[in-house]
């Protein structure tokens, strides 16, 4: 059945300019929808109130109102489309024929019971100039008012000559000129800047010969008001001969877009100077097809042939080593909607063969429906600067382990005079030994620093994990610490016990390396605070102070390698900046965290958090 509450057919029939109505088959001519415009019909013909719309067939002789109850059974039994002229001669518009249109309303096999009547107006005489020239004059004012109000510039051009018949408010204002000295006039005669586009106007005037549409993009004009581009439509309006009387012009500005374009080329051509110069490759890994498309210079840097491969192709040109960590940057990358830069081998011909150190960044792009479609990203070989990075670490580690064997012997000479010294009275020499002491233990902690580093680049820094309390742990550092720093008050706050299983002196290390840090940049006599708390399965320890703080912007890269904070502050303090690094490769591999809290002036915070157990634990954040 027809749902006549349906806003669809509301909305039809609201929208059509003819009138229309939906009656039943039975009874005959029972209307039970309208639009406005069979209302507006029926007031006008009538003189009626609004619920009197049945009047149609009272409007009729009773010969056409025979003919119009036999045209509805017809097109009800034969369930086809059906025509009636009918002269309403019982109205207040004698002089009109009604044209009647009924289509009938199909449901699957059943009988028809609705039909849809649209109706059109015909003057009774078709030279009733008054009627005519009623609708010639409605029909042009709604030509002008959406002429007047299209947000583009439009005019229509009449005759080869191509005189100005219409123009709207923002093709005048376009062209720099008024109504009156353009209306009636040929475009030639009213613009004299055409004078220098004589190509586009006989393009223009073509179309009165070949009548075909012409679309100019890009099209650059300089009008005494401004200067820009433009997309022009020209198309021919034609008689009832088929004959091109007037073209219509519609004209959009779009300066701004090609503007924009033209930056964005510029941009392209910057980048690809700066790729070049960095001997930088790009790639573009398609989610869809699995497709990995290399640049010429990304070709050049995997010593491919082909500039396409597939993505398990690509894959295996990673070195295993690497492929798990490649791939699990990439999945969180993706998860987190966030870029990614990696360091990375790969093995040109095979494991054993020619490799090469490359380092890449990407980031991954998505749909509307917010599904990753492609990956892009840029790559750069370097295998130069990682083997020079690998010659110096192994320098590094080769230059601080010499160093150990004399250090310690100092060591041991300076420990055996501080014993002998002990039973005599020379307190000055005492003390001049403490300072030795302490200053052997600092050189000590620099070098197992560098040592460290050296073991942390190679990949040899191993774990030897047991279960201990970290709180004695850090009762035992501090006491230690407590005599090499008898400037600073050391206070330890919080549980009593915390069993962890881990590396008790690479954990050992950190903890140190934080309480040396708080006092280094804090004054004589203030307090360092270590404090021990449970939070989510973590062991989480903090060492705060009350020194100079760090600035916000240096936060994030306390923890990289030689990464010191540059300040009027710091220049007098000594360090190397690897001290943190160690600190966050030690938490890394033992699956913990390490971040900062600071404010400049009132001192810093920093934490780390171990597992204390090796279930699976959601990581702090």
């Amino acid at each position: 059945m027809i749902d006549l509450a349906s806003p669809f057919l509301k909305a039809l029939l609201k929208h059509s300019k003819s009138p229309i109505i939906i009656f039943k088959v039975k009874p005959v001519l029972a209307v039970v929808e309208h639009n406005d415009a069979y209302q507006a019909l029926i007031e006008r013909v009538g003189g009626l109130k609004f619920y009197d719309i049945n009047i149609i067939p009272n409007l009729l002789s009773d010969a056409e109102k025979t003919d119009l109850i036999k045209t509805v059974q017809q097109v009800s039994q034969l369930k086809a489309k059906g025509m009636l002229v009918i002269h309403p001669i019982y109205s207040n518009s004698p002089n009109v024929k009604w044209e009647l249109e009924f289509s009938p309303v199909l449901q699957n096999d059943r009988p028809v019971e609705y039909i849809i009547c649209s109706l059109r107006e015909i003057p009774l005489d078709e030279n009733d100039l008054e009627h005519i020239l009623f609708e010639l004059s409605e029909s042009e004012a709604r030509f002008r008012g959406f002429f007047e109000q299209a947000p583009l510039g439009m005019c229509v051009l009449k005759g080869p000559e191509l005189i100005t018949e219409y123009a709207n408010d923002n093709i005048l204002k376009l062209w720099g000129k008024s109504r009156k000295e353009v209306i009636g006039i040929s475009q030639e005669e009213a613009r004299p800047e055409l004078e220098k586009q004589q190509a586009l106007v006989k393009r223009v005037k073509d179309i009165f010969k070949y009548g075909q549409s012409l679309t100019i993009n890009e099209l650059k004009l300089s009008t005494p008001v401004s200067d820009g581009y433009f997309i022009a439509f020209y198309e021919p309006l034609k008689n009832d001969k088929n004959e091109v009387t007037r073209i219509l012009v519609i004209i959009k500005d779009i300066t701004e877009q090609v503007n924009f374009k033209k930056e964005l080329l510029k941009a392209k051509d910057i980048l690809k100077i700066a790729m070049d110069a960095s001997e930088m490759g790009s790639w573009n890994i398609d989610l869809e097809s699995k497709q990995v498309l290399l640049s010429e210079r990304a070709q050049q840097i995997y010593e491919l042939e082909n500039n396409r491969l597939g993505i398990e192709e690509a894959k295996s040109l990673i070195s295993p080593e690497d492929i798990g960590h490649l791939t699990s940057s990439i999945r969180s990358a993706l998860h987190h909607r966030n870029a990614f830069n990696i360091e990375y081998q790969i093995n040109l011909n095979g494991i054993g063969g020619k490799s090469k150190w490359l380092r890449t960044a990407g980031k991954a792009y998505y749909n509307k429906q917010g599904k990753a479609v492609y990956i892009a990203g840029a790559v750069l070989d370097i295998t130069e600067h990682k083997q020079d990075e690998i010659r110096k670490n192994d320098f590094i580690g080769m230059v601080s382990h010499e160093l150990k064997t004399p250090l310690t012997s100092l060591s041991a000479y300076v420990q055996l005079l501080q014993y002998k010294f002990k039973e005599t009275d020379n307190d000055f020499t005492i003390q001049i030994l403490d300072k030795v002491n302490v200053q052997l233990k600092r050189m000590s902690l620099m070098i197992d620093g560098f040592l460290n580093v050296s073991l942390l680049e190679s990949g040899k820094i191993l774990l030897n994990k047991t279960n201990f309390n970290l709180v004695d742990l850090i009762k035992t550092i501090a006491e230690e610490n407590r005599m090499v720093l008898p400037s600073h008050f050391i206070q330890v706050i919080g549980l009593e016990e915390m069993i962890v299983n881990a590396d008790i002196e690479k954990i050992g290390n950190v903890i140190n390396n934080l309480i040396g840090n708080a006092a280094k940049y804090s004054k004589k006599e203030s307090l360092i605070a270590i404090k021990c708390e449970m939070q989510k399965g973590y062991a989480v320890v903090s060492v705060e102070d009350e020194g100079i703080g760090i600035r916000e912007n240096d936060i994030p890269r306390l923890f990289d390698r030689f990464y010191r904070v540059e300040s009027p502050d710091t220049k007098t303090i000594a360090g190397f900046g690897v001290g943190l690094y160690i600190c966050a490769e030690i938490m890394e591999r033992h699956q913990g965290k390490i971040w900062a809290e600071s404010k400049l002036g009132k001192g810093s915070t920093f934490y780390f958090s171990l597992p204390t157990s090796n279930d699976q634990i959601t990581p702090l954040t």
